[in-house]
């Protein structure tokens, strides 16, 4: 009992041992230059809201970026909007449709040289799904965020009115 538990120990010290060690691969090489910071991002305080009606549905868009898109027809046009996984709004139980009127909560991107909007919550009536987390990240099916907690996410964080 005794040799095990120090077998167990001096394994468990190696691996402590090897995690802290710095890789060669990520450590400083004397005259690189820093990394840019990355432009973009999701921020909550650049959402923006829109209400429309849905011109198109495209379930499996080929277009970037690739996943569920509306062109959602609005007061100032025509705008590409880009959902994440169909997946999602199915498990909410939600269905669009040509001719629905919708609210999104998101910001505008440009994927390559077309502007996108990128929503994070979709609302139809007074059902609101979430489509992206608060930092952006697109919500997976199936996932425990993807459902219940999207929902309540979504009621909470109502984002941009």
């Amino acid at each position: 009992m005794q040799m095990n538990v120090s077998s167990q120990l001096r394994g468990l010290l190696a691996l402590v041992c090897l995690a802290a060690a710095p890789l060669p691969a990520l450590s400083q090489r004397p005259n690189a230059k820093p990394a840019a910071p990355a432009s973009g991002g999701y921020k909550l305080a650049d959402e923006a809201s829109m209400v429309g009606t849905i011109v198109s549905y495209t379930e499996n868009s080929k277009v970037p970026p690739l996943g569920t898109h509306v062109l959602l027809e609005t007061a100032s046009g025509k705008v590409d909007v880009h959902l994440g996984d169909a997946r999602v709004l199915h498990q909410a139980k939600l269905s669009l449709a040509k001719g629905m009127s919708v609210r999104l909560v998101g910001q505008s991107e440009t994927v390559g040289q077309n502007p996108v909007f990128l929503a994070r919550l979709v609302q139809v009536g007074t059902k609101v799904v979430a489509v992206r987390s608060n930092r952006g990240v697109l919500v997976t099916p199936g996932a425990a965020h993807g459902r219940a907690a999207a929902n309540n996410d979504a009621a909470k964080q109502g984002g941009a009115r």
